[in-house]
């Protein structure tokens, strides 16, 4: 059979011009093998089931069975070419026109298509980084320490006296009237209050100090403009409070008791020092975290990159899918135009995010960064862990759900950010927590590269039979 001709040529860093040809041998295959199922299923009066003759068919059928032929070749053809010439479309391509079948010709077509450009990285071995150590404050280890002495807290009836003070547990019974009338959330039932914690609205605590068990009290008190139920905002509220028990709260001692108690430790130097670990370690994988953040921030720098409107498009929908979502079901204008105006706002992170994500691809080839099977697998046993999951139903869902390869590429692109982390020149440099933290939000995680990976590799090549230039899915 005579071959398929294709011609590429390039129109610009991100667009191909395809030229196919598919010889008419192979077109009038099709057509033979499209009448001779049609003739299985056509029922023409006159004629016998399934012998109906193709001259007949030709005369009710040919522009539905052409057309579907055509569709199809264009379909099949374009998929090979794109194959056989290693592009990676990123919309759809579009036909001027769909070609018509002529016997005995060739059927030929041009199509556009938008491909994802295949970069050459320069700058990603000796990256300067710096790296932001913090260390923990002593005021850091003691918050954690108030924290498990608050889990060993105990709650105890006071018995010597009767009389409520500051600081106390109060069971109380409360009722709440607006002009006479109950409302919702403004009654408790054995509710205990923290008096002088600030439960309750402002006021609320100070009323009930000196009152004794068994007592009922009336009081008046204005509720907040701004919380609570709509019916008691700002207006003047009628309180009655019985108050039924008094209860303390007893907090261990911190000494090497308390420590023991903890079950792995004989003072509370020892407890001490295994909290202040602990922080240490969370810390270091926040700045190892922060660090790889710079690494993608300085590559992208160093590397300019021209990228595709589609593919920042395509990543503001998925940076931005709630927001859409939200938007689609409020239907309202308002809704729209603030969606709109946050995806202007994020179009500067959007595009970095696709740069950072095609940097790493050419990393990730240049230096031949590969994920075998064996990585995909252990990677699977780990999730299957993290979500309790039977190993074999996640692989089953993966599989059902073609995300294997959105798998293997993000953990090629992981592997290709640890190959510039390891190739890097990492300064370290102490900071506050205040420090870390203005210098976090400033920095807003650019380049966390989660991207919408679905469009770029395992695309539907459906072409555009609308013919308007429009893309669309």
């Amino acid at each position: 059979m005579t071959e398929m001709k294709v011609d590429v040529e390039r129109v610009s860093e991100v667009e191909r011009k395809v030229s196919i040809e598919v010889p008419w041998d192979h077109v009038k295959e099709e057509l033979d093998l499209a009448y001779k199922g049609l003739q299985k299923r056509a029922r023409v009066k006159g004629f016998r089931a399934g012998k109906v003759p193709r001259k007949v068919l030709e005369q009710y059928y040919k522009s539905a069975v052409e057309g579907e032929v055509v569709n199809r070749l264009v379909d099949d053809s374009f998929k090979r070419a794109i194959a056989d010439n290693s592009l990676v479309p990123i919309n759809n391509p579009r036909l001027d026109e769909m070609p018509k079948l002529e016997d005995g010709t060739p059927l030929a077509f041009v199509a556009m298509v938008e491909v994802k450009p295949e970069i050459t990285v320069e700058h990603y071995k000796g990256v300067e980084i710096e790296k932001k150590v913090r260390a923990v404050s002593d005021a850091e280890v003691d918050r954690e320490l108030e924290m498990l002495r608050e889990k060993a807290m105990v709650i105890e009836p006071i018995t010597d006296r009767k009389e409520l003070q500051n600081g106390d547990l109060a069971v109380i019974d409360f009722f709440g009237y607006v002009d006479g009338e109950t409302f919702k959330g403004g009654k408790g039932i054995n509710y205990t209050v923290e008096v002088g914690a600030g439960q309750m609205i402002p006021g609320f605590e100070d009323a009930l100090l000196g009152m004794t068990i068994g007592e009922e009290k009336r009081f008046d008190l204005n509720f907040p403009k701004d919380e609570g139920p709509e019916e008691a905002r700002g207006k003047d509220v009628e309180w009655k409070v019985d108050l039924k028990e008094l209860k303390k709260k007893i907090l261990p001692d911190l000494d090497d008791d308390f420590a023991q108690d903890l079950g792995e430790f004989d003072t509370l130097a020892e407890l001490k020092e295994n909290l202040r670990e602990n922080l240490a370690t969370r810390e270091d994988a926040k700045s190892r975290r922060l660090l790889r953040d710079a690494a993608m921030e300085k590559l992208v720098e160093l590397n300019p990159v021209e990228v595709p409107p589609l593919m920042t498009d395509r990543q503001l929908d998925f940076l931005l899918q709630d927001a859409n979502r939200a938007a689609e079901q409020s239907k309202s204008q308002e809704v729209m135009e603030a969606v709109l105006k946050l995806r202007d706002e994020a179009r500067p992170r959007a595009e970095k995010q696709v740069a950072g994500m095609l940097i790493l691809e050419a990393v990730a080839r240049q230096e031949s960064i590969e994920v075998e099977d064996s990585e995909i697998d252990g990677r699977i046993a780990d999730l299957a862990r993290e979500h309790r999951m039977p190993l074999k139903q996640l692989k089953q869902q993966l599989r059902d759900n073609d995300q294997i390869d959105a798998l293997r590429y993000n953990m090629r692109q992981d592997k290709a950010l640890d190959f510039v982390m390891d190739n890097a020149t990492v300064t370290e440099r102490e900071v506050t927590a205040e420090e870390l933290e203005a210098e976090s939000h400033g920095h807003d995680h650019d380049h966390d590269h989660d991207h919408d990976h679905d469009h770029d590799h395992d695309h539907d090549h459906d072409h555009d039979h609308d013919h308007d230039h429009h893309h669309h899915d």
